[in-house]
């Protein structure tokens, strides 16, 4: 059985030295809309029980060598619940989060394992110019303009999946101040994915832009730690 956000947060308390924080995403596709999507985050020093295979059991995969590996040097760790995956059903997710001096790849800020009909791994790779991932995206150019936009001030990962068309860019907008016009640029953008689909009413946490595993493009917006990002 798959376990649901409750159940997940109940068997990973006896695990933590103390509550992982809880946010709250929000994917946005020519498909429709997708609300029930988690992540609990906390320090991987915060586990009292360090074996990384005891997190994998709690999203029912194991985990490959490559996540075993490189373990001892994560950070932070994340565990995901998404409604469902581009080839349908719900989606468990366990991320390891590098700094940049721990690392081990340069470049490297993520392995992300995700299980769901298949189970694969996705990197996060950090960018300073993001025009080769937008070269090939081919994204609409006023897109492209409102993540070069952001690209000056924040952040930006690249994520990809070996074997697929899975590619896009990570925004991170924690450390950025709040922009009504960017705000508004980012409705667009929602618009332009699906036009029914609402535009967003608060500064997300982060914002992920691209296509998915078969080609079809995406925005997600991340909501705040403990706090459910308002999207309909």
């Amino acid at each position: 059985m798959i376990p649901t956000l409750t159940e997940m947060i109940t068997a990973l308390r006896p695990l933590l030295r103390h509550d992982p924080l809880v946010a709250r995403s929000c994917k946005i596709s020519g498909q429709g809309v997708s609300t029930d999507r988690f992540l609990l985050t906390f320090p991987r020093a915060a586990m009292v029980q360090a074996e990384p295979q005891v997190l994998g059991d709690l999203i029912r995969a194991q985990l490959p060598d490559s996540l075993t590996r490189h373990w001892q040097r994560a950070e932070v760790i994340h565990l995901g619940l998404d409604d469902a995956d581009t080839m349908g059903g719900r989606v468990r997710k366990l991320y390891l989060e590098f700094s940049e001096e721990e690392t081990p790849e340069q470049g490297l800020a993520y392995l992300a394992l995700k299980a769901g009909p298949q189970v694969r791994l996705h990197r996060y790779d950090r960018l300073l110019d993001p025009a080769p991932v937008l070269a090939d995206l081919a994204l609409p150019r006023d897109l492209q303009d409102f993540v070069c936009r952001l690209a000056a001030t924040c952040p930006i990962l690249r994520v990809s999946e070996a074997g697929s068309a899975r590619l896009s860019l990570d925004i991170g907008l924690m450390d950025c101040a709040p922009d009504p016009g960017l705000l508004d640029a980012l409705g667009q953008i929602v618009a332009r994915v699906n036009p029914s689909a609402a535009a967003p009413a608060d500064w997300p946490s982060h914002v992920a832009i691209g296509r998915d595993r078969i080609g079809r493009p995406f925005v997600t917006l991340y909501g705040w730690p403990d706090a459910a990002l308002q999207c309909a």
